[in-house]
Parts: structure tokens; sequence; C-alpha cells
């Protein structure tokens, strides 16, 4: 069989397959494993997933044969080798379920594919020495490129399909209260501005804390004189200015480390100038190092002050995604990068690695680093507990991405050999996943650089095919491009719905991100060359300020990306007039010349931004919503709307193949004086809904509708009551209610309608615990429940706006309510053979958390009648096992909600024995 192989059949199927798997990995099937796992061993799920693998290619297998005629000898010789990929990774991979595990090694085997193929090309199509070196340069060009595209996919595929946690759930000991030293570095920056969050930090409800405020090197007293007026003789807070300091904020946070932190400090943390600080911030966090492995830990930072600006919400959503996309996955590896604020360092770790490099300009993640290095763990909790502002200027976003850049370059200069899998010193205790994660997070900015040089690339064969030149560089037309092609839009289309599935905002909104990212990108490309050049860097801080709004300016920022558009452009032009136009290639360089110009756009967008009050940001955003409210009425596309959102999905598809790791995540837009308790309040149509569990733990924890929903809050509680028919939440209530009230990770989404009459998200809240203070349920006929939960303070977590959707995060809408019937059980724990008895009128109800469960119901069956009069006594009744079927029309399905109860009492037994026998039993379970 293997004598049948071909390349060219590997190459077909390897696209089909891609494609099959895309669509599959896209769909609620990706969730294969929620109802379907297996428990046994390792080799189990390998072997059983490779069963799965198998049906894909061979369903890929006879689709290729149908499109292409290919026979199918060499097909099923390339499938077979498909499968054995795929084996491979699952081995690899095993907390994915087996749709994910078969895309990545679709991916992966689909890559690998086109570079034999392109390398096969390369040796028979040359026609000199010179065009097989040409060809060889571009090959390892595609290599860098797809090593970026598989790092990426690699996420993708993390985030849509995990099964299970990669690492135990962390838990935080709300006793354990070390003294913390929270670390504020500054350098000119606006007083009013530091000044507010000074007090935001002052404002934390913690006992044991202290504020080291550090101003270095502002040479201009205006600035930082009142600051040091503000904090003199102010409880906790000490404020340092030096100058001349070397260093730049390492070196003054190395400064507040050596010299003006508290010798009591154990906890070492940073909050920017700009960030405002919730007041449960240490609260929430410091008890999660009471695990003595624990070195730093880190949060989501959110932002602010930017709602109703379509700029500065597109730059939020190009920031955010980062955390619940690429830190969320990191997580489950403890891999996760420390980023420089809204996070916590164990101080023994940081001054166990020597404090923070002062030659890096991302001291922040090579301490991160360092500290893995050494043997600590990593924590990251996506929870929001500081928002900070969105730089104003596009120019301050250049310099604060030239920043990133060039520091990740640093990082890589500087830890390359720990990173090395070979590197086995006895001081390295990186793990394999530490190693990958933070090598392909340096390498990934390399992207923007390849995309640089391919631009240069296609300028060139245009040159050389305007003049009529024989000499071919690399052969772009045709079936040949087929592979690659899929590659750049399979990566660009998961990327959308990566975002649309953790933050449900509209695609609409996805792109406008995408062109804030691509608009980045020479000034990334930049960074990469400087940073392999230089080996020392100027500090460039990220201003707060506007600076000056010109057309001029603003374009004189992105003169080269202008440049590089109009030359391109020029290509395609010079292209399209020849005698045989080669139009896949116009296509393409018509696609790099739009990623450049996103560039220019840009820079003059914020510049129509910035000359827009904030005031009256706010106030078209309200008429425009009180207009949509009116019309109610769907959103229809415009023709030229569609053919520009095509025409930048295109584009960033191209591009993706080369673009950097720049953040892209699960929050974004809320109103600067909204609450959820505002939101309840404010509109009647404000929909509410509930889910239990971590989002980390896959699909298992759905979202379910909750109504006459009543929050109140309190200095260190909130109370939440609310009304429920779903019998699977219901269910849960139950079971942290009978197993002593406590449940951990509880999310609440509000949703309001939004421009177009649909509901959107205004805001998600997370809780790392709640306790059941009190509920009451009715099991049978139709089922319903009030509850009564005790929370944490609110977060404030922002999710992003978008349509509601009937799947995906949001599936437990209201609909008709479900018949149930429920069922009696009484006997031995387990036993198979003990008969169930019908019970109607079922009442499930807790008064307190400490008090006992009352479970009330009527029955005319007679033996379950003589078994409750039989436990009136002193036994008791040892088990009872309820159980609630639920359906309609008459059709039941299976089991909706089981549960077990030991050691019962009767609390009032009474029968009546005319007429139709029937009797009403109260049955009282003490809490575990």
């Amino acid at each position: 069989m293997l004598l049948k192989f071909n390349l060219y059949d590997l190459f077909f199927i390897s696209f089909v397959q891609l494609i099959l798997v895309t669509v599959l990995v896209l769909s609620p099937a990706r969730d294969i494993g929620t109802r379907f796992r297996w428990t046994g061993s390792k080799i189990t799920e390998v072997l059983i997933g490779g069963v799965w693998a198998a049906a894909i290619s061979a369903v890929a297998c006879v689709l290729t044969h149908v499109l292409w005629g290919l026979p199918f000898g060499g097909l099923e010789t390339a499938a077979y080798l498909l499968v054995i990929i795929s084996l491979v990774v699952m081995a690899f991979q095993p907390d994915r379920y087996v749709i994910g595990q078969v895309f990545y090694a679709s991916y992966a085997a689909a890559a690998v594919t086109f570079l034999a193929w392109a390398a096969f090309i390369a040796v028979v199509a040359a026609h000199s020495i010179l065009e097989m070196l040409t060809t060889s340069v571009v090959l390892l060009l595609d290599l860098a490129a797809f090593l970026g595209w598989i790092s990426y996919i690699n996420y993708v595929s993390d985030v849509l399909c995990r099964a299970r946690r990669g690492r135990p759930l962390a838990k935080a000991d709300p006793d354990y209260k070390p003294f913390v030293s929270l670390h504020m570095p500054a350098y000119n920056e606006p007083p009013e501005l530091f000044i507010e969050t000074i007090q935001a930090v002052e404002r934390i409800d913690y006992p044991n804390f202290e504020v080291v405020v550090i101003d270095n090197n502002t040479s201009d007293p205006a600035v930082w004189g009142p600051v040091e007026e503000y904090c003199r003789g102010r409880k906790r807070v000490r404020f340092v200015h030096v100058a001349p300091w070397p260093g730049y904020k390492a070196g003054a946070c190395n400064l507040a480390l050596r010299r003006y932190t508290d010798p009591r400090a154990e906890i070492i943390g940073l909050v920017d100038s700009d960030d405002i600080v919730q007041p449960h911030y240490l609260r929430e966090t410091a008890g999660y190092f009471s695990d003595p492995s624990l070195g730093f830990l880190q949060t989501f930072e959110g932002n602010r002050d930017f709602e109703g600006s379509h700029y500065y919400t597109a730059c939020v959503d190009s920031y955010q995604a980062f955390y619940l996309g690429n830190m969320s996955s990191r997580n489950e590896r403890d891999t996760v990068p420390f980023v420089g604020t809204m996070g916590l360092f164990r101080r023994s770790a940081l001054t166990a690695v020597g404090g923070w490099n002062e030659w890096c300009i991302c001291e922040d993640t090579e301490a991160s680093l360092r500290v893995l290095r050494d043997g600590w763990s990593g924590l990251y909790i996506p929870r929001c507990f500081g928002r900070g502002i969105v730089p104003p200027s596009f120019a301050g976003m250049l310099t604060q991405r030239h920043r990133w850049c060039f520091g990740a370059m640093q990082i890589m200069r500087l830890h390359w050999r720990s990173l090395m899998p070979w590197d086995h010193s006895t001081d390295n205790h990186l793990t394999s996943a530490q190693r990958r994660d933070y090598l392909m997070a340096s390498l990934g900015w390399f992207r923007d650089l390849l995309m640089l040089a391919f631009s240069l690339l296609l300028l060139v064969i245009t040159g050389l095919l305007a003049s009529g030149s024989r000499f071919a560089v690399s052969p772009m037309d045709g079936g040949r491009s087929l592979l690659p092609m899929s590659l750049i839009i399979v990566a660009t289309i998961t990327m959308m719905c990566t975002l649309r599935l953790w933050t449900t905002m509209s695609y609409r909104r996805a792109l406008r991100s995408l062109v804030i990212s691509l608009s980045v990108s020479w000034v990334i490309a930049l960074g990469c060359i400087e940073g392999m050049a230089r080996r020392d860097a100027v500090f460039l801080r990220t201003s707060k300020t506007g600076g000056r709004r010109r057309i001029r300016t603003a374009l004189r920022l992105t003169r080269v990306e202008l440049l590089l558009a109009v030359a391109l452009y020029a290509a395609t032009s010079l292209l399209a007039t020849s005698h045989h136009p080669p139009w896949l290639l116009i296509f393409i360089i018509f696609l790099q010349a739009t990623v450049y110009l996103c560039g220019p756009s840009a820079s003059v967008w914020n510049l129509w931004a910035r000359g827009v009050p904030g005031e009256q940001y706010r106030r078209r955003f309200e008429q425009q919503r009180l207009r949509a409210e009116r019309r109610r009425r769907s959103w229809l596309p415009r023709p030229a709307a569609a053919g520009a959102a095509l025409t930048a999905l295109c584009a960033g598809g191209v591009a993706s193949a080369f673009l950097a790791p720049v953040p892209l995540l699960h929050t974004a837009v809320m109103r600067r004086a909204e609450s959820p308790a505002s939101l309840l309040s404010g509109s009647a149509s404000t929909q509410v809904y509930l889910k239990l569990g971590s989002s980390a733990s896959g699909a298992d924890g759905a979202y379910y509708f909750i109504s006459s929903v009543q929050l109140s809050t309190a200095s260190a509680r909130a109370g939440l009551r609310f009304s429920t028919s779903s019998l699977a939440l219901l269910g849960e209530v139950l079971r942290a209610a009978a197993g002593g009230g406590r449940i951990s990770d509880i999310s609440l989404a509000f949703r309001t309608p939004g421009l177009n009459g649909r509901p959107t998200t205004e805001s998600l809240d997370m809780f790392g615990a709640a306790a059941v203070t009190s509920f009451k349920e009715h099991l049978s006929g139709t089922p319903t429940g009030t509850v009564s939960l005790a929370l944490p303070a609110l977060s404030r977590v922002v999710s992003a706006p978008g349509p509601l959707q009937r799947v995906g995060p949001f599936a437990g809408l209201p609909g008709p309510a479900l018949a149930t019937k429920v069922q009696v059980t009484m006997g031995t724990a387990g036993g198979t053979e003990t008969p169930s008895y019908a019970v109607t009128a079922v009442q499930l109800s807790q008064a307190a958390s400490d008090a006992p469960l009352d479970l009330r119901f009527t029955t005319s069956s007679l033996p379950l009648l003589e078994g409750v009069f039989q436990g009136e006594g002193v036994t008791g009744i040892p088990v009872l096992t309820l159980s609630v079927r639920a359906g309609e029309d008459g059709h039941l399905s299976a089991t909706a909600l089981s549960y077990t109860f030991s050691g019962l009492s009767v609390g009032s037994f009474s029968e009546n024995h005319s007429g139709l026998l029937s009797g009403t039993a109260t049955l009282a379970v003490s809490p575990r």
C-alpha cells in the first residue's frame, strides 16, 4: 500500500480534512466528548479517539475522490498518515476533546504537507541554482510563518475544545492575610490621574498593606509636586521622588523593593498609575499565596472611559482577548507571564532571583520567567480588579507595542538557552510546556517582520513579471495555492469564532479590532529588527495625553505603511494591465496593500475620535439606543458595508500568517457609571443569566435564565435572590445545599436591548465562591424555585456586547416550561431491585444555610406510606432517592435530576383513608 503513496494525494486530502474538521470544531460537534467521556486509561482514550480520527479521515478520503477523481489507493495511504499524526497529537494533548485533537493534528499535517510540496516544487521547477536558492529562502519564510500559525492554532483548539483542567483549581485561603506592599512607579504622569489612582488604592478593604509611590526622573516639580503634597501625612502611603535614577521602571521598582518596603511585607504588588483598583482586590487574591509553591499571581486587567467610541472600543478589544484566550490556556500549563500591573509577587521568590532586571524594558515578563525557572509556579485569576485607560493617541499605542516587541526580543536573547529542550542544568526547573510557551511568545512577534519580507517579495515578483523576465521566484498559481490559502483562512475564521465564543461580540466589532491589530504591523517589524540589532533600548513611556491633532501629523506617524500600501496598490494596477494577468497573485498583493493601509486609517480614525468630547460620545450612544428601541428591527448589511467587511476579513486572513501575538480577549464595553444593581433597576427589559462552575471546566457550565432577580450589596457581601424553572440549576442548588451550602465559581450575566433591539451583554460578574442561604423548590408539575445566595463583593468583570445566541454560552434561554414527574425510592443506596413510587406536590426548602432541608410530598402509594409510617419513630428513614423526569406533550425524557438523601427524620405525616388513599409527609435532612 505504501508503494501507492503520492505527495499529490496527501496534498489534496489534507486540504479536504482541514476544511471538514474546521466545520466540526466551529459547530456544537466539538463538544462530542461532553456526554461521551471515557474514564479509562490514557491508552484507552487514545484508541477510542483514533476511531474518530479514522472515521474523519475516511470521510475526507471519499470527498477527495469525489471532488478530484483521485484513486483510492494513494488516498488511503495518505489517510493512514493523517490518522497516525492524530494519534500522536492525542497522546500529547489528552485534555482536549477528540474533535479539537483531530483539528490541531489536521492543521499541523496540512502545514507540513504544504512545506513538503513546496520543497518538491522548488527542486523540480527550478531552472537554475539562483532560482533554487531564492525559492529556498521563500520556503524558510513559509516555515517560520507556519510555526507561528501552529502555535496560535494550539491556543485556539485549547480554548474551544478543552475537556478538563490541566492543573488543579487553585483555592484561596480567606484566613491567610499576609502583609502586602503595593508599589506604584511613575514617570511624567498627569498628577490628577495619578492622585485618582492613589485614592482608589487607599480604599482597598484589607488589614495589612502599604503603598509605596515612587516617581523617578520626572524633572518638572509641577508634575510630581501635587502628588507629593497629596501623599504627605497619609496613612499607609509613602511618596519617594528620585532624579536622576538609572534603570527606568525596573530601577525604580528595585529601589522601592530594597529600601522603602516594610520588612513585614511578604507580597509585592504593582499597580500602574492609571489603574482604578477595586476595594476587594487584596482580600480576594492574597489568600492564594497560602500555597507555598506559588511565586506570582496575575489578574485580568480591564479598561475604562472608552464607552461610545468605536475607535477606543476596538483598541480595548485588540488588547483584552489576550487575557481570556492566551492567558486562560497558558494557565492550564503553568506558563502564565506577569504583565506588569494588577498582579502580585511573593517577595522571597522575587528577591531570590535578584529583583527586577534593569536591562530589559519588559522587566515584568522577564521576572516571571526567572521565577518559574527557579522552581516556583504562576497563577492567572480571570477576574478584573482594576481598570486602566486606553492610550489616548495612536502614537502612544505605537510606542507601547514597540516596547513590548523590543522587550520580547531582549527576553529571547537573554534566556534562549534556558528555553531549549536540551538544557538540563540543575538550576533550570522549567517544564517543557513553559519552555515552549515562552519561546513561542517571543518568536510570535516575528510574524510582522515576515509579513514585511513577504510584501517586499511580492514587489520583486511584480517587477520580474512586468519586465518579462523568465526568472521564477516561487510558484503561486492554480491548485498549488489551495492549501496555503486554506491555512490562512482557517486561522482567521477560528480567531473570529474564538472571540465570539469568549466575548459574544459582533463580527463588526471583531473586524474593527482586526484593523487596530493590523495597524501596528510596521512598528512591530521595526521592533524585531532593532531588538536583534541592538542590545540596549530606551524605555519609551506610553503617553496618557492625546498630543497634537493634525492630519499631517497622523499621516507622518504611518508614512512607511502608507508608502508600502501605495507601492503594492501600484503593483496590482501594473499586473492587471498586462496581457495575461495573474489574478490570484493580483488578489494577494491587493490584500497585502490593504493590510498596510490599516495603519494610516487607524491613525486618522484616532484623530477623529480624539476630536469628539467624551460627553458627546455618550450622548450620541444613548440616542442611538433610543432610536433602535423604537425601530425594533434587525440590521441589514448594505452592499458596500458587506463588501468592505469581506475585504477586511480576507486581508486579515492573509496577514494573520505573520501577525504578532497582539493581545486580543473576553471583555470590553461597560458604562462608566453603571453597575449590575443599576442595570437591574434601570431597565425592565434586563435579562439575567446564572452559571455555576468555572469557564475552564469546559462546556459543563451553561448559563440559565433567572427571573425576579433581587441584588443587594453590602460592604463585604452581596445578596442575590432569584427564581428559576431550570431543573439543572435547581438540581445544582439542591446538591450544594445538601453538601453544606458552598458553591464555587458563580457567574452572573446582565443583558439589555442593544442598538438593533436584540439583547447584548452589558456586564458579566464572576465570584469565586457563594453560599446558599435559603431556597424553596416545587419539583412536580411545572418546576419552579426561589433561591437566595450570599456572594462576595461585586467584581464588575465586563463582557463584550453581542447578539443573544441560542447556542454557545447562553444556551439556557427562557422557553416553554417542561412538565415533570417525580418518583421516590426507599431502601439501600444504589439498590437495583427497590421499586420507585410516584409522588406529587413535591417541595424542597431550606430556611437558612445551617437549617435542615425539608422535603414535602404527597403520594397515594400504600408501600411508600407504610415506609414513611414505620420511619416516623426513632429509626427514621435510612436512605431515600428523589428522581425527577422532564418532558413535554406527555413524552418524558431521561432522569433530569436525581439525588439520594441519608439519615432522614419524619417531621410530619398525615394520611387520608377515606375515598382515594393518599398521604402527605414532611421529611428533614440535616446538611453536611
